[in-house]
Formats: structure tokens, sequence, C-alpha cells
């Protein structure tokens, strides 16, 4: 008797401490989920925008979704992901809800095991290349599943695959082989030629890619985008789509991405 009350204190103690260690972990996340409840943020369709949000800009945020959710289908075929969408419009705010310890970013992504996903921007994310970039991420996510993007799934491949629909870059009217070769003119432009290159498996982590300065992470990202484009003209406008079921089902990345072709 005594060992089934003790075992069911610990039960209980467990339940209790669960979401106590969920919040302190992942602040950021439980925001998100939490988000309906909070007296900040206003429902609108897809997601929810900052009650501080001019209704000028909040019309502009729904278009911009609108075109970059266009981008996505086009891209991918079709569009699976179905991350809620946040639109913060103070810096504090997007700090407390992104967590990536920066108050300056555009736009970031957060996803759970269980399929929760957000896409968290900032004012500077008001644009169809952020929330296209961010949305890439999602689909991605969401096609391969969250275990296996982060076990599997490269850094540099995440982002630089999330380029291809994000037109700051380069000439979104140029074909495969011409955005290829832009991305390759910028990427030796901040290489400095190849003195300041960076291998894919300098980047292949989170911490990896974005542990540097402005200039090693601007140039992460066209290291990701010369490899990834060449992939793309490789693989065919399918390819990432096939990739994606592929590892989701099962398959090694590395087998069905094959050999990396940025020489």
């Amino acid at each position: 008797m005594m060992r089934r009350f003790s075992f069911l204190n610990g039960f209980i103690s467990f339940l209790i401490a669960l979401p106590i260690g969920v919040w302190w972990l992942y602040p950021s996340v439980v925001r998100c989920m939490l988000i309906a409840y909070s007296g900040e943020f206003r429902a609108v369709p897809g997601g929810y925008v900052s009650h501080q949000t001019p209704a000028r800009q909040q019309k502009a945020l729904l278009r911009h979704d609108q075109q970059a959710c266009d981008r996505i289908r086009q891209f991918w075929g079709e569009k699976q992901g179905r991350a809620i969408l946040i639109y913060c419009h103070t810096a504090d705010q997007y700090a407390d809800y992104c967590g990536n310890g920066s108050s300056e970013s555009a736009g970031c992504s957060l996803a759970t095991p269980w399929g929760d996903s957000f896409l968290v921007l900032g004012q500077e994310g008001n644009n169809p290349d952020v929330i296209a970039h961010e949305r890439c991420h999602d689909e991605l996510q969401t096609r391969v599943g969250w275990w296996r993007t982060n076990r599997q799934i490269p850094q540099w491949f995440n982002e630089g695959l999330a380029l291809m629909v994000d037109y700051r870059f380069t000439n979104p009217h140029a074909d495969a082989h011409q955005r290829a070769r832009d991305f390759r003119d910028g990427w030796e432009y901040r290489a400095y030629g190849r003195q300041m290159a960076l291998s894919l498996e300098d980047i292949a982590t989170m911490r990896g890619f974005f542990g540097g300065d402005y200039h090693h992470v601007m140039l992460a990202y066209y290291t990701g985008a010369v490899e990834v484009s060449k992939w793309l003209v490789r693989a065919g406008p399918g390819g990432p789509a096939d990739l994606a079921k592929r590892v989701g089902e099962g398959e090694k990345f590395e087998e069905v991405y094959g050999p990396s072709l940025r020489e």
C-alpha cells in the first residue's frame, strides 16, 4: 500500500513539474501555444497580430502572406505546412515570442515534436520574402517530420532551400541555371574568392550556421544557396518534394540528396 501511495505521489509530482519544466526550457514555444489567451494579440486569418499593429500594416501583412503562400505552392507543388503566423509590432514582443535572444531579426520559425508550428515576424518581416523563407522551413519540417528534420536535415540545406523562395538575393525571373550562377557570384564576393570559404560541414548545425558575426552568417547563407541551387538544377522542380517524401519515409538524407555539387 505504501509503495502504491509513493508511486502515486511521484506521478502527481511529475505531472506538476512537467509544464513548469517545459515553460522553463521553451518559454517562447509555450507563449506561442497560448497566444489565443494573450491580451496583446488579436486573431486574423491564419494567425495573430499585435493589437498595436496599424490597419494598413495588417492589410499589407495578409497580402504579403498570400504572396508567400503562392510561392510555396509553386515551389513545392502544393502547400502542406500549417504554421500559425504571429506578427509582433514591438521589438520586445518579437524577443519574447521568437526567443532567439535578438529583437532585431525579421522572422523565425518554431515547432514542437507533436506538430504545432509557428512563424514569428517582427516589423522587418512584413514582406513576402521573409514570410516565404520561414514558410519554406515549415513546409520542409511538415513533410519530413520534426524528429527527422532535426536529426537528419543539415542547416545549410534547410536555409539554402528557403532562399530559393526568398527573392532578396537573386533575380526570381531567372532560370535555375542563372540563379545558381548568381548565387555563386555572391558567394565568391563574400568569400573573397575562396580565402574565407566555409565547408558544408562547418554549417551543418544551427550553432555552426548562426554562431558567428554578420559576415559569417551571410557567407553561410550564400554557401548553402550555392549548393542547393546547383542541386536543383540536377534534381529538377520536383526535387524538394521528392527528397522530403523519401526522407520522411525513413531514407537517409545523404543517400537521397547525393554527393555535394559545390566544386
